[in-house]
């Protein structure tokens, strides 16, 4: 019982710290959609990062039931990664979508998010 107390310990201070994953830009488009059920959580920081220096357009959209909302687009010049930190808190709740959008298709994206 110990192990198992310490193990969940861990895994809740975890999920208080936030958690990252990291998508293929392959199609430039990733959706990360919230499947809990009784949960939220929210982004705390994208990273967009390129095998080399590109120059295009990255965007930000929330999905919620049918509608679709633009939360940032950057137009980036010669750069190998971009960064976007949410400048206010964005709750997603079950079944709402954060789609990352590129017009570069090669290299990867990253998603920091913590539960809300």
């Amino acid at each position: 019982w110990v192990v198992m107390l310490s193990l969940l310990v861990m895994a809740s201070g975890a999920w208080a710290e936030g958690w990252s994953e990291t998508y293929s830009l392959a199609g430039g488009m990733v959706g990360v959609t919230n499947s809990q059920a009784n949960s939220s959580w929210v982004p705390v920081s994208v990273m967009w990062k390129f095998p080399s220096p590109f120059t295009g357009t990255a965007e930000v959209w929330r999905v919620s039931q049918t509608e679709s909302y633009l939360l940032s687009r950057c137009n980036f010049r010669n750069a190998t990664t971009v960064v976007w930190v949410p400048d206010v808190h964005y709750p997603f709740g079950p079944g709402e979508t954060l789609v990352l959008r590129s017009s570069v298709t090669n290299g990867v994206v990253q998603v920091i998010r913590k539960g809300d």
